[in-house]
C-alpha cells in the first residue's frame, strides 16, 4: 500500500515538472535603496454599463514585455518594469521594456453607435542600460545611456487611433522610429525618440527617427450614394500621407515638373484679344522701344557733332 502511494507522488511530481513553464525574469537590486522591479506585466481592465436602451463599454488592455533579468545593483531610486533592464550604480532611473496598449471605448443609443480605439506600441530590440547614470528615463528596448545625466530615450512608436460613428470610420495611424538602438553614453540632457540615434558624449541634444502618418476616411454613406449614381464622383475612401512622398507623384518619381511656361511667350487672359505691337521673347511694347532708340540716336548725334567742333 505504501509503495503505491510513493509511486503516485513520484508521478505527480514528474508531471508537474514536465509541464512547468519558463520562469519570468529575475530581479536583482543588491545594495540598492528605493528600488522597484517587476517582470513582464499584462492587465485588461474593462468596464461596461447599460440603461434604458443605451450602452457603453471601455477596455484598456496593457502589456509590458521584455526578456532577460532586471539589475539595479548599488542604485538609488531605480524603477524597472518588464525584463532586460540594467541600471547599476545609478540614481533616479526609470526603465520600461516594450509596451503595448489598446484602449477602446464604444457607446450606442437609439440605433446610433460610436466607437474609438487608440492602439499604441512602444518597443525596440534589446534591453535598456543606464548604468552609472543620473535621472535617466528609458522606454521600449535597445536604449543605452551609461554614465549620463538627464537623458530620455524611447524606442520606436506606432499608434493607430481610429474613430467610427454613423457608418463613417476615420483613422490616422502614424509611426515614429527606426531600426537600431539609441545611444547617449556620457551625455548630458539628451532626448532620443525612435531608434538608431547616437548622441554619445554630447550635451543638450534632441534626436528623432523617421516619422510618417496616414489619414484615411471610409464612409458607408458615400458607397451607397456612388452605387445609386447620385454621387459617382465622390470616393468612398480617401488617404493622405504626410512625411513620405505620395506614390505616383513627381516628388516620388524624381521627374521634373514640365508645366512651366515657355520662355518669351506672352499669354493673354482667356476671352480677351491678343495684345499686338510687342517684341517677341520679351513682351515689351514697340512704342517704348522706339522712343528709347530715338533718344539714344539723338544723344549719339549730339556727341558726334561736339567732337567734330572740338577737333576744328
Amino acid at each position: 500500500m505504501r509503495s503505491r502511494r510513493v509511486v503516485v507522488i513520484v508521478a505527480v511530481v514528474a508531471l508537474t515538472l514536465g509541464t512547468a513553464q519558463t520562469a519570468l525574469a529575475d530581479n536583482n537590486a543588491t545594495g540598492s535603496v528605493g528600488a522597484v522591479q517587476t517582470g513582464p506585466v499584462g492587465a485588461t481592465p474593462t468596464v461596461g454599463a447599460s440603461q434604458a436602451g443605451a450602452t457603453a463599454a471601455a477596455s484598456v488592455p496593457v502589456s509590458i514585455g521584455g526578456s532577460g533579468n532586471n539589475t539595479a545593483t548599488n542604485s538609488t531610486g531605480a524603477v524597472q518594469a518588464g525584463g532586460g533592464n540594467t541600471s547599476n550604480n545609478s540614481t533616479g532611473t526609470a526603465q520600461v521594456s516594450s509596451v503595448h496598449a489598446s484602449p477602446s471605448a464604444s457607446a450606442g443609443a437609439s440605433g446610433n453607435n460610436a466607437s474609438a480605439s487608440v492602439p499604441v506600441t512602444v518597443g525596440g530590440n534589446g534591453g535598456n542600460n543606464a548604468s552609472g547614470s543620473t535621472g535617466a528615463a528609458q522606454i521600449g528596448g535597445g536604449n543605452s545611456s551609461a554614465g549620463s545625466t538627464g537623458v530620455f530615450q524611447s524606442g520606436g512608436v506606432t499608434a493607430g487611433p481610429a474613430v467610427g460613428a454613423g457608418g463613417t470610420t476615420t483613422s490616422a495611424p502614424f509611426t515614429l522610429g527606426g531600426e537600431g538602438t539609441n545611444t547617449a553614453t556620457d551625455s548630458i540632457g539628451a532626448a532620443q525618440l525612435g531608434g538608431g540615434n547616437n548622441a554619445a558624449g554630447s550635451m543638450g541634444t534632441a534626436q528623432s527617427g523617421p516619422f510618417a502618418t496616414f489619414l484615411s476616411v471610409d464612409s458607408a454613406a458615400l458607397e451607397s450614394d456612388s452605387a445609386s449614381g447620385t454621387a459617382a464622383d465622390s470616393p468612398s475612401s480617401t488617404a493622405i500621407a504626410v512625411g513620405l512622398p505620395q506614390p505616383g507623384s513627381r516628388e516620388a518619381e524624381g521627374a521634373p515638373n514640365r508645366t512651366r511656361n515657355t520662355f518669351g511667350a506672352v499669354k493673354s487672359p482667356t476671352g480677351e484679344p491678343r495684345t499686338l505691337a510687342q517684341l517677341p521673347f520679351t513682351g515689351l511694347g514697340l512704342l517704348l522701344v522706339a522712343l528709347v532708340g530715338l533718344a539714344m540716336l539723338a544723344t549719339g548725334l549730339t556727341t558726334r557733332a561736339r567732337t567734330r567742333l572740338g577737333s576744328v
